[in-house]
């Protein structure tokens, strides 16, 4: 059985990813609005150990408006930088690292962050991720849009959400988030050159 659950991520078509991220977003927005509360990340409820919020937080928003501008980023991401280019047990890795990533970013350095709901931090972090994947084919293009989002988180660091994202997500918007996703990109990425040249060094 072990044996049969591994040849089954192994073969899980592609679409599985974003089929599978389409529903675990949509489902906590059918249940009662308590129900949403104990889902979101919420620093103190976290120190308490309850810490699924680190990964649930990530999968409830705080409306159908911000839930559908997060879904369309996702699937713009998954069309133009990820299909055909990733498979879908390494797709669905990356996400579960980037909500971990993400979340204890704001839990260890922004203990300011009381709570928090959405994909958005999670989705700057795909974003990284696959553009730097595809820097080696397409270095103008990818290099072009990383310095275009390292400008973008820049000036979210400085100045605060980008004017208008605030009422279109229909409440705070976080920007530590976004900082601390787009910095586990990068190490995701970083991550899969070093297993790459070792399992070069260990063919040779």
């Amino acid at each position: 059985m072990p044996g049969l659950r591994r040849t089954l991520i192994h073969r899980l078509p592609p679409l599985a990813c974003p089929l599978l991220v389409v529903l675990l977003i949509l489902l906590p927005m059918l249940l009662p609005a308590a129900w949403q509360e104990r889902l979101e990340y919420q620093a103190m409820a976290i120190a308490d150990g309850q810490w699924w919020r680190l990964i649930s937080g990530h999968l409830v928003h705080l409306g159908w408006g911000h839930l559908s501008m997060n879904l369309l980023g996702f699937l713009l991401i998954w069309e133009l930088f990820l299909r055909n280019r990733m498979t879908a047990r390494r797709c669905l890795f990356g996400l579960f690292a980037l909500t971990l990533i993400c979340s204890l970013g704001l839990y260890l350095f922004s203990p300011q962050v009381a709570w928090y709901r959405g994909l958005s931090g999670v989705l700057h972090g795909l974003l990284v991720w696959a553009l730097l994947r595809g820097l080696a084919g397409q270095p103008v293009g990818n290099g072009l849009l990383l310095g275009l989002l390292a400008a973008k988180l820049a000036w979210e660091q400085w100045s605060g959400p980008l004017p208008g994202s605030e009422a279109v997500a229909q409440g705070l918007v976080i920007v530590d988030a976004h900082l601390y996703g787009a910095v586990g990109g990068g190490l995701l990425w970083g991550l899969e050159l070093g297993v790459r040249r070792i399992r070069n060094e260990v063919t040779e």
